[in-house]
């Protein structure tokens, strides 16, 4: 019975050797094939990443010879496929990547105009960006280089896709934006919602903070509100692909941090007030660090205009409203947006309070005043 026992042991083990190498065999029989004309190799091949999907496939001397890079997935593109693409800027798409790029103007700057009107809304709850003032237009390669590297910019990024110049007209600046045509779907999207942030940074920094805030720290704020816009798209692949730009160097990693950490008021007072020139990552609460506010010196001119009389604080703790989503709920004490987790001060009657938001329902919040052990639910009336 025994002896029995150990054939049958024996056999199974020899089926299941068999499975596993002719398994082996036909992954080593795929992996022998050229990803882009799909023939098999003739002893010699070269590997690849392919930037868009991560993947690293192997491709055929032949095809690394004679076809050009594609500007998107840095692969070899055929250009005998249907759907190739050369561009007037002589960048070549290969026919995957050439199905979403963006090539027309029109298409483009109705493209632009929902990814401005997205970022506004998704950050109406938190500041302003500008409308009227900005305009934008789809360039190729060739001309953005020369903008970028004639308009009195001098940082340079390994990755231009976009570019904001900003000139003086009266009392109030005008901001253009040229936006490289041929970029992917997402590609596109992400660029508009980063030149966007740069023309908040034209409107909302003073002079002396644009001079103090590295050339890193304003990217890496652009790249954030290029980063929370993609998150709303639950656009993956493109989150995944921000983080990887290290143009920002490390800076965007930061931005992200914070903003998840202490919420997205307190980056936007820190880019405005803080006293560092770039966010720190051996101390990350150095955010909170911003530079007193000065009051406005008296005038010594008689105004005739009226003055705007500033509303009383609230004697006590109220909620306003409540934005609900179930990934990013926030919800607005007295004068302030919180999100769960974030602490901050809130204007009661005439002093400040430090409160922590506990967590946000869809009609209530729970919070606690820090330095005390009394947690507080507040609902909307």
């Amino acid at each position: 019975m025994n002896r029995i026992r150990s054939l049958l042991s024996f056999a199974s083990s020899v089926c299941w050797l068999a499975c596993v190498f002719s398994a082996t065999q036909l992954a080593a029989a795929e992996a022998e094939v050229c990803a882009i004309c799909g023939k098999p190799f003739d002893g010699v091949y070269y590997g690849f990443e392919d930037k868009v999907t991560l993947q690293k496939p192997h491709v055929c001397k032949d095809c690394e010879q004679s076809f050009p890079e594609c500007f998107v997935c840095s692969l070899p593109a055929d250009t005998n496929a249907p759907g190739f693409q050369r561009l007037a800027d002589q960048r070549v798409l290969c026919a995957r990547d050439a199905k979403t790029a963006v090539l027309r103007e029109e298409e483009g700057l109705r493209i632009w105009r929902e990814v401005r009107d997205g970022v506004d809304r998704l950050f109406s709850r938190f500041t302003t960006f500008p409308d009227t003032n900005v305009t934008a237009g789809l360039v190729d390669r060739v001309r953005l280089l020369d903008l970028f590297k004639f308009a009195g910019n001098d940082f340079h990024c390994p990755n231009v896709w976009g570019f904001t110049q900003t000139t003086t007209s009266g009392y109030r600046p005008k901001y253009s934006i040229s936006l490289m045509t041929g970029l992917p779907l997402s590609w596109f999207q992400a660029t508009c919602a980063h030149e966007y942030a740069h023309t908040w940074i034209g409107e909302h920094l003073s002079p002396a903070r644009k001079m103090t805030l590295s050339q890193d720290a304003q990217e890496g704020f652009c790249e954030l509100v290029s980063y929370l816009f993609m998150q709303s798209l639950d656009d993956r692949a493109q989150l995944a692909l921000i983080l990887r730009n290290g143009y920002t160097r490390g800076q965007i990693d930061l931005f992200v941090a914070a903003d998840r950490t202490f919420g997205f008021n307190e980056v936007l007072d820190w880019m405005q007030f803080g006293t560092d020139d770039a966010l720190s990552p051996l101390d990350p609460g150095r955010v909170r660090k911003i530079a007193p506010q000065r009051p406005a010196l008296p005038s010594t001119l008689t105004l005739t205009a009226p003055r705007t009389v500033r509303a009383p604080a609230l004697e006590s703790l109220m909620l306003k409203a409540i934005f609900w989503d179930q990934k990013r709920p926030t919800a607005l004490i007295n004068d302030r947006t919180f999100s769960p987790n974030e602490e901050g001060t809130v204007r009661v009657g005439p002093s400040n309070v430090l409160v922590r938001c506990l967590g946000i329902s869809p009609d209530a919040v729970q919070l606690r005043i820090i330095g005390s052990d009394h947690d507080q639910t507040l609902r909307l009336k």
